[in-house]
């Protein structure tokens, strides 16, 4: 049996006990997908297809991946919303952080990704593709992105959405203030007026110094003072330059510290590119199409960040990492794992349902 066979006939079996797709045949096809992913660190079709192990020639593989990216009965939304449920609900004992953030995929198309954070590690909840470049998109994307968010969420929970300056437009704000037991911390321009009082000024005439926070409580934003919110300049000693948050949140330093985690959703781009799956380098131009291939790739980092928490649970990170700490992420160490199993014949389940179950010591 060669390493690719196992890997994938261990993923079939797994996703044939969770998944109910329209014709069995794409529960294979997305398993290959899977499979070809994780043991060849690619997202390319052609790359996938090379992975794969079938007796079918390498081009004929790829034309039935391309067939499955095609097919109009595969939502993507509707296959990953109940794995994004359940990494919901495992994380539901504290206040679920919230990121949105945007990232260039396949020719000529933008991915908007809502995450969880956790440990470190942004973990995908569901996306928007479309046509286009990096920089702004419309608030309606916004709020369309994290309106899929909404049903999933546990009955209760407590959310903060963090995010970048592209995302503190009046339209998406008034949206998030609607929404029960929701909070905000987004970046904002400096250049933008508020309004305090009778006077407006722009937020960067605020006086701030290296090393300092200031907070201003019931501002209006904007010269419209369209909605009231909270406004905090934070110029670190880490930061070149200050910056300037809007929130919901009454308590500045604590708004400061949801923020610090913002930048963890990159580091699940850089996973799913560079440093992980190219999945920027596929030449898929179709939104439609890309969101499928996410929808496979997706499903391989969450199996990667799933068996990273396994091998720490275990005590096992030391086989493959070092053994007076954790130098590697949970997707280096899930990825790793893998393939350090394969190399010895080692046992191992692929895992698509999130647990926290265990405690140990933070990781990258």
């Amino acid at each position: 049996m060669t390493d690719r066979y196992e890997v994938y006939t261990k993923v079939v079996k797994v996703l044939k006990e969770m998944l109910r797709l329209s014709h069995p045949g794409h529960v294979l096809t997305l398993a290959m997908m899977i499979a070809g992913i994780v043991t060849g660190r690619n997202a390319q079709l052609s790359s996938v297809s090379a992975e794969t192990a079938t007796r079918a020639k390498d081009k004929s593989t790829e034309m039935r991946l391309r067939r499955w990216v095609k097919h109009m009965s595969i939502d993507a939304d509707v296959v990953y919303m109940p794995f994004a449920k359940q990494i919901l609900e495992a994380l539901s004992a504290s206040p679920l952080i919230l990121v949105m953030d945007g990232s260039q995929v396949g020719r000529g198309c933008m991915v908007l990704m809502v995450s969880v954070l956790y440990q470190k590690r942004a973990l995908p909840l569901c996306w928007i593709v479309y046509k286009g470049k990096k920089g702004h998109t419309t608030a309606q994307r916004h709020i369309e992105a994290l309106t899929k968010v909404l049903p999933i969420i546990p009955a209760e929970k407590q959310v903060v959405l963090l995010g970048d300056a592209e995302y503190d437009t009046t339209e998406m704000l008034l949206w998030v203030k609607k929404q029960d037991r929701w909070d905000f911390v987004l970046r904002t321009s400096p250049q933008i007026y508020v309004q305090e009082g009778l006077q407006s000024q722009p937020i960067a005439d605020y006086p701030l110094r290296k090393g300092q926070v200031f907070q201003r409580h019931q501002v209006g934003f904007t010269q419209q003072a369209a909605l009231i919110l909270n406004l905090v300049g934070w110029w670190s000693n880490r930061y070149d330059g200050p910056l300037y948050l809007v929130t919901s949140l009454t308590n500045g330093y604590q708004a400061c510290k949801y923020y610090r985690r913002r930048y963890q959703i990159e580091t699940f781009f850089s996973d799913q590119k560079s440093r992980g799956f190219h999945i920027h380098k596929s030449h898929l131009s179709d939104p439609v199409r890309l969101s499928r291939l996410l929808l496979a790739a997706c499903l391989a980092y969450l199996w990667m960040v799933c068996q990273g928490l396994l091998v720490i649970s275990e005590k096992k990170v030391g086989l493959i990492d070092r053994t007076d700490r954790i130098d590697k992420s949970l997707f280096r160490l899930g990825l790793d794992w893998i393939r350090y199993a394969l190399k010895l014949n080692l046992d191992f389940t692929p895992i698509f349902r999130f647990q926290i179950s265990y405690s140990f010591p933070d990781v990258r």
